[in-house]
């Protein structure tokens, strides 16, 4: 008797991930004779097959699945099975296949085989055999039967074989023909989303989005590894802790890897296995060299056939390394061996690494091995190689395990401790380092210890990183003056340093907003990094010409130079580098001012760690205001003020004018959206900001400017709008000369919105207009959206009047696009009341109605008494509901009276 389930794909849960992408490549690799789907455990193969079985199934083809064991390496029972598997999708194939078998002494193979293609080539429609589990299969005559089913399939046969290694088949005559598809792991891993998906929707967890993003880096989109952590996750008290726990020592996750992987393999193998596991990557010539006296290649083989988690890193099938939480989990069994047993692995590791030139991979293993002079000799060596290639964060990690004095002695390593000073934004403990680097390098110099090019190579290193200490330290005009100065004359044979310099030069003209002369030293930087085949370099003259067009207004084309650079990075560096991780972060920026929230907060949490681990100042205050704004356009208020404060004091910390002045602007626009006029004004004096101080206006340095918008902003809460034009026309001006014109329409929306308060209406439109005009082209919503209800009223009032903005046109439909948006946040927000002291709310006109309406006078009586239009009479009552922040008379009543005005309006109507 038969096993009905064998012949059955497993039965599919109601909540699923769906695998669109995977399905359609499922779809097009079933059009030719043998697909392949090959991954290790838990990859979810058999889940795979099941919902695109599911999904063909109702169509004209039909599914014939046999689900194998290891007892079906018996040849009669693998026939008896395959028949029935035929026969149950078509009853007019193999009918008689189970008795024929058991009525024969010799098991007819032929005559089952010639039956079944012969019956299969009269079908129109197609059959797909699908045999899961097929690396049980280990008998020489079954594997010849597959090879023969597959050599003289007819066109209506199509078969799909899901295994977790290789297969004793003869495929490689097949693949030169084309007729094998194949899908591995790297195509059968979860996508960010899809780990999205299935954590949120099948298993049900609230998680944050960095939650989710650090579950997906961990288990490298392995399904079972999340499975795992997701079970655990649901009787967890403190998830992020978890998660940031967890690991291949997990307990679901070490036990799902010795029972269902480990234990399963041969003793020699366990024991390569667990040997080879301290490697983060290696070949053949290096497991010989921590594996002495076995036979490695044969061991590598089994391990690469049966699938254990190995990812193959280059084309050739040289270089491998295990998945990251397999690894874990084998490291985490080393435990029990001796140390000197582990120091030993570790020694010739590095020994082989070191000898063959493979210097920074030598690094970690000679310092697991104790020989500290051993690893300072090997980072000395690749200090500077890795710095231009932006691996930071390894070095710095480097640097902390060695003994300071060895640092101490040796100029490369203290000039590699200033680079990774500098990328922390450390410039006192940077300058500190560089005046040791500068005495020892002289002594050495002096001594004749070091040749006259090394010392001129070091000097100039010592150049580079000085002007980029002054620039880290806000000191920008200083910055290019020095930087300019020494490129005049600096050493066409270092081009790394020289375009370091350049783009020193190139940030410092950017912070003071001259945007042209950034442009010129960071394409000048370009070429001097490709000269000198930097990625990091390159990379960061990307991201500053991305910097410059973003200011300019041109996001799309920021956009085109972004992406670029995050390519190069993932490209040449790998997934997940500092180097993309600090051009990713502003890429969050453009997400989020087009209005796509959930891409920018999933770019953020990818690279949020690493770039508050280890990042310029800008990268990590970048990430901080970006966090603020999410959590603000999320209705977080609350906590988006505190990421603030956070930003503005880091930026006080690291003395980045520019920055802290833009955080500031931040949270005093998030407390004048919640009517919290007080604080705004209080967040600006603790700044030294005194909003309406100003007799005589002064120069308003680029790098302040923020703050003063945010000054701008508290006048125009406090009913000065007039004042608030002056300041916002100031900076406006310096903007609109610049060419910085992001900027400029920011501060126009502001003018508008003052204009618009004040009843200066002429202005409030060509503010409006340039507004619109200036967004559209860049699809900049965002920065619209978040200036909340005073925005939409001044689009309302502006499309109402121009007739442009109502006709069907790109303008219409963007205005049409932000006020639907603006609905979206604003409607239900009252605007804070504008007032410092009652004189100050009301212009006198407006205190007319006021008085009025206390009397409960109707629209036609006001127009009568007054001796107004009735039109007239409209806009003084809606300026005034939108000071008071309320939308009916009554309203308007209960809060002019709240407020203390009832008694003010009654003397100024007897008078």
């Amino acid at each position: 008797m038969l096993i009905e389930t064998k012949l059955q794909p497993p039965h599919l849960r109601d909540a699923l991930v769906q695998r669109p992408r995977l399905l359609r490549t499922l779809d097009a690799a079933t059009a030719g004779k043998l697909t392949v789907v090959t991954s290790p455990a838990g990859f979810g193969k058999s889940t795979l097959l099941s919902q695109w079985a599911a999904g063909i199934s109702g169509g004209i083809a039909q599914v014939a699945w046999l689900s194998i064991d290891r007892l079906d390496n018996d040849l009669a029972r693998f026939l008896k099975y395959l028949a029935a598997a035929f026969h149950r999708v078509d009853p007019d194939i193999a009918g008689n296949a189970e008795s024929l078998i058991d009525s024969s002494p010799v098991t007819p193979v032929d005559s089952i085989l010639t039956a079944i293609i012969n019956q299969l080539s009269r079908r129109a429609a197609p059959i797909y055999l699908v045999l899961d589990d097929a690396h049980l299969i280990v008998s020489g005559e079954i594997a010849a039967c597959i090879n023969m089913l597959v050599a003289y399939a007819p066109p209506a046969l199509r078969i799909v074989l899901a295994t977790r290694g290789e297969l004793p088949l003869e495929l490689a005559h097949m693949k030169m023909k084309g007729h094998v598809v194949s899908l591995g792991d790297s195509d059968l891993r979860f996508s960010l989303e899809e780990t999205e998906d299935y954590l949120a929707n099948v298993c049900g967890l609230d998680l944050a989005v960095s939650a989710m993003v650090a579950l997906h880096h961990k288990t490298e989109g392995w399904p079972a590894g999340l499975q795992l952590a997701a079970l655990a996750l649901a009787h967890e008290g403190s998830r992020e802790a978890f998660i940031a726990e967890f690991s291949g020592s997990q307990r679901d996750v070490a036990m799902f890897l010795t029972h269902d992987v480990l234990a399963r393999q041969a003793p020699e193998i366990q024991d390569f296995l667990l040997r080879t596991s301290i490697l983060d990557r290696f070949c053949l010539g290096l497991v010989e060299a921590v594996c002495p006296g076995r036979d490695c290649a044969a061991a590598l083989a089994t391990i690469e056939h049966s699938n254990l988690f190995l990812i193959a890193l280059d084309s050739t099938g040289q270089w491998f390394r295990y998945h990251h939480l397999f690894s874990e989990f084998l490291r985490n069994r080393l435990d029990g061996w001796a140390p000197e047993t582990f120091r030993d692995l570790h020694r010739s590791a590095a020994a082989w690494l070191a000898a063959r030139g493979y210097i920074s991979d030598a690094v970690d293993h000679a310092l697991a091995s104790g020989d500290a002079d051993h690893a300072a000799r090997l980072v000395e060596e690749c200090a500077m190689p890795l710095t231009m290639q932006g691996h930071i964060p390894k070095l710095t990690e480097w640097l902390n395990q060695l003994p300071a004095d060895l640092i101490a002695a040796r100029p490369r390593l203290l000039l590699a401790r200033v680079w990774a000073q500098f990328h922390m934004s450390r410039p006192r403990q940077a300058v500190r380092i560089l005046k040791q680097a500068k005495t020892l390098i002289g002594q050495l110099a002096e001594r004749g210890e070091i040749d006259r090019a090394t010392t001129r190579s070091l000097k100039a290193e010592l150049q580079t990183l000085t002007a980029g200490v002054i620039s880290a330290t806000d000191r920008s005009r200083t910055a290019t003056r020095v930087a300019s100065r020494w490129l005049a004359d600096f050493p066409e044979d270092e081009p790394f340093a020289r375009g370091t310099l350049a783009n020193i030069c190139a940030f410092s003209h950017y912070s003071l907003g001259e945007l042209d002369a950034a442009r010129l030293r960071s394409l000048a930087a370009r070429d001097h990094h490709a000269a000198a085949n930097s990625v990091f370099g390159i990379v960061y003259c990307d991201l500053l010409l991305g910097l410059v067009e973003i200011s300019a207004g041109n996001l799309a084309e920021a956009h085109q130079l972004l992406d670029r650079a995050c390519r190069l990075a993932r490209e040449r560096l790998g997934s997940g580098s500092y180097t993309e991780a600090m051009t990713a972060i502003f890429h969050v920026e453009l997400a989020y001012e087009w209005n796509d929230l959930q891409g920018a907060e999933r770019i953020l949490h990818q690279h949020r760690q690493i770039i508050e681990e280890c990042g310029l100042v800008v990268h990590e205050m970048a990430c901080k205001l970006h966090l603020a704004r999410l959590s603000a356009a999320h209705g977080r208020h609350d906590e988006a003020i505190v990421f603030l404060e956070r930003a503005e004091r880091l930026g006080i910390e690291k003395r980045y004018r520019r920055l802290t002045a833009a955080a500031l602007n931040e949270r005093v626009r998030l407390l004048l959206s919640r009517g919290d006029v007080r604080a705004a004004r209080l967040a600006l004096r603790s700044r030294g900001i005194e909003p309406s101080a100003e007799s005589r206006p002064a120069p308003i340095h680029p790098l302040d400017e923020y703050a003063h918008i945010g000054a701008a902003r508290v006048l125009i809460a406090e009913g000065h709008p007039a004042k608030a034009i002056a300041v916002l026309d100031r900076i406006a001006e310096r903007m609109r000369r610049d060419g910085r014109l992001r900027g400029f329409m920011q501060v126009r929306a502001l003018v508008a919105i003052a204009a618009h308060s004040a009843g200066e209406t002429l202005l409030a439109l060509a503010a409006a207009v340039d507004v619109v005009t200036l967004a559209l082209p860049q699809n900049a919503l965002r920065s619209l959206i978040d200036e909340g209800l005073p925005m939409r009223e001044v689009l309302e009032f502006a499309r109402s009047r121009i007739p442009a903005w109502s006709r069907n046109s790109s303008t219409a439909t963007f205005v049409d696009t932000l006020l639907r948006e603006l609905g979206k946040t604003a409607p239900e927000r009252t605007r804070p009341i504008a007032i410092v002291g009652k004189k100050q709310m009301l212009s006198s006109k407006e205190t007319d109605v006021a008085a009025l309406l206390l009397r409960a006078y109707t629209n036609r009586q006001l127009a009568e008494t007054l001796s107004m239009a009735p039109d007239t009479v409209k806009w003084h009552l809606k300026n005034i509901f939108g000071k008071l922040g309320v939308s009916s008379r009554t309203e308007a009543v209960l809060k002019l009276k709240e407020i203390g005005l009832d008694a003010a309006t009654e003397r100024q109507l007897a008078g």
